[in-house]
């Protein structure tokens, strides 16, 4: 069998990583970009997995799509949702509704799974299963028994991130991955043998990953290069790389020689300095948010919340917040967030999320205790730039947020409101970003800004990591219809309207990219519709409890 359309979509796969490895280590990746167009795509802001993944398979702006983070903020409470709240269909429950047969198996963001008619759908790792697929995620029901088959291709604990202060967990990590990558391959080119597919796209999480723990061994520039490194620390980044590109082959070899091929990232990847800022307590300095007198509750629980993550096992932390049902994920993360504010007499704060640097303002009349009129917008725009040009390292004197934007410059649609009111890009440092942690997780006495002590440069999830994402990810097509033009310039929802075009589909108005023409052998832009676009109502329309998709984001710690 064979797929007219091949998807490979590989979180976080950085074009300078694939660059420096090279055609000897990557030869199918290198060989798609010396027969088609290739590009540093460009991410949606901030460079986060689920806003650029539900960008890309759906096509629409975040303003349309509406997910924008893995909670939703209610006030001053946030909910654990994913993608739960995704307002637009991926173009494969739209191709579906054409007749074509789509497969989409893996992807972040995509639980529940979309009832096609004539495909397969299985949803990704932050669907409510903590460990693996099973009948919760996958459609249709027929083919779960086959994917429990090969459940080492749809497993996701086996790396315990939460683990990564353990003696060794770096140098395993390579291999556990490089597995992984493997499995899914052969999973994918079984799926694909099965029958003729319009559409196949299939997930690879690993690179990020890799990135994320591996990036500090990679690159000894990084001021987090541990002094000593094993061959398996400093090799696992590029062993990860080189599996997906072995991937990339076997799914080639049983796709068909006449492949359209569309490989894509959501953003990709860097090092991360030694250097933390403290948003909210610089936020304090500056006069803009007040603290809660004796405000330790706040700190314990995130002291609590970081000793159960970092102590229970994956299933222990499954089951815990299984147990405690659905308020208390949102609970406990909500005080860790926000306990330690004094919102009425505050104007600005953050959830001061690492991987999500942003600023919500305390509007009067829109948040339970808003302190801020919305005739003073305008000039507290003004003093948020003076506060970003102040707010300097001290040993460079440069900025340390580099640009703010403003949510309406950003997206377009119905459901901008559910942004943060301003999004913001941290500055590097010699090649490696500021870390954005907790306030409430800073040591006693600390102010806004400190650099990591030695034995916290590694990190774990839920705390600083070395590796971090950029803006710049990766394009590559390649096949029939794309000429060799080589390096082209690419948003991510470009990607996608280009996909549809190259499958003789003509994108609707209401994508949010344009078809790149540029690259595309003429006459191949499609012409036949997509069917348009149904836009649901919104979260408390979902048919289905959202228990589960809490407890199980929770325990993955997917909050930094």
């Amino acid at each position: 069998m064979s797929a007219r359309t091949l998807v490979v979509g590989l979180d976080g796969a950085d074009l300078d990583v694939i660059a420096a490895l090279g055609p000897s280590r990557m030869p199918h990746l290198h060989a798609a970009m010396a027969r088609g167009a290739w590009s540093r795509l460009r991410s949606v802001l901030p460079p986060a997995t689920l806003p650029n993944w539900t960008t890309f398979l759906t096509g629409t702006d975040p303003g349309v799509h509406g997910v924008f983070d893995f909670t939703l903020r209610d006030g001053y409470r946030v909910a654990f949702r994913g993608g739960t709240v995704r307002e637009a269909p991926t173009i494969a429950a739209r191709l579906d509704r054409l007749g074509l047969p789509c497969a989409l198996l893996g992807f972040p963001a995509t639980w529940p799974p979309e009832r096609l008619e004539h495909g397969v759908f299985v949803s990704g790792w932050d669907s409510p299963v903590a460990f693996e697929a099973d009948a919760s995620h996958v459609w249709p029901p027929s083919i779960r028994d086959a994917v429990r088959e090969h459940g080492e291709a749809l497993r996701w604990g086996d790396v315990d991130e939460f683990d990564a202060e353990t003696p060794g967990w770096h140098g395993a990590l390579g291999e556990r991955l490089v597995a992984r990558v493997r499995a899914r391959a052969q999973f994918g080119a079984w799926l694909l043998g099965t029958r003729s597919w319009s559409l196949f796209a299939l997930y690879f999480g690993e690179s990020d990953t890799a990135a994320h723990h591996l990036w500090a061994h990679h690159d000894p520039t990084s001021p987090r290069h541990p002094k000593a490194v094993t061959d398996a620390e400093r090799l696992g980044l590029a062993r990860v790389y080189e599996a997906l590109d072995d991937a990339l082959g076997t799914l080639l070899a049983a796709a068909g020689e006449d492949t359209e091929l569309t490989v894509v990232s959501d953003h990709g990847s860097g090092g991360a300095s030694d250097r933390v800022l403290y948003l909210n307590r610089a936020l304090a300095e500056a006069g803009l948010l007040t603290f809660r007198p004796g405000h330790d509750g706040a700190r314990a629980v995130t002291r609590i919340k970081d000793f159960a993550l970092g102590t229970l096992s994956p299933r222990a932390r499954d089951r815990l917040f299984r147990l405690a049902g659905r308020r208390l994920p949102g609970a406990v993360e909500s005080s860790a967030r926000f306990g330690a504010i004094d919102f009425a007499r505050t104007r600005v704060f953050s959830d001061e999320l690492n991987y999500f640097p942003a600023l919500h303002v305390n509007v009067r009349g829109r948040e339970p205790s808003g302190t801020v009129a919305t005739s003073d917008l305008p000039a507290l725009r003004d003093e948020l730039e003076a506060f970003r040009v102040g707010l300097v390292c001290p040993s460079t004197r440069a900025p340390i947020i580099s640009a703010i934007h403003a949510r309406e410059e950003l997206f377009h649609g119905p459901f901008v409101h559910r942004a943060p009111d301003f999004l913001l890009e941290l500055a590097e440092v010699r090649g490696h970003t500021w870390n954005l942690l907790p306030s409430g997780g800073a040591p006693r006495g600390t102010g806004p800004q400190r650099r990591l002590e030695a034995h916290e440069h590694l990190g774990r999830k839920g705390r600083s990591l070395p590796g971090s994402h950029r803006a710049r990810g990766l394009y590559v097509a390649a096949g029939p219809g794309v000429r060799a033009v080589g390096e082209i310039d690419a948003r991510i929802a470009d990607a996608t309207a280009t996909l549809l075009a190259r499958m003789g589909v003509r994108p609707g108005p209401e994508l949010a990219g344009r078809v790149l023409r540029e690259a595309l052998q003429r006459g191949r832009v499609g012409l036949r519709e997509l069917p348009p676009v149904s836009v649901t109502s919104g979260a408390s329309a979902l048919p289905f409890d959202l228990a589960e998709t809490e407890s199980r984001l929770r325990a993955l710690g997917y909050v930094d």
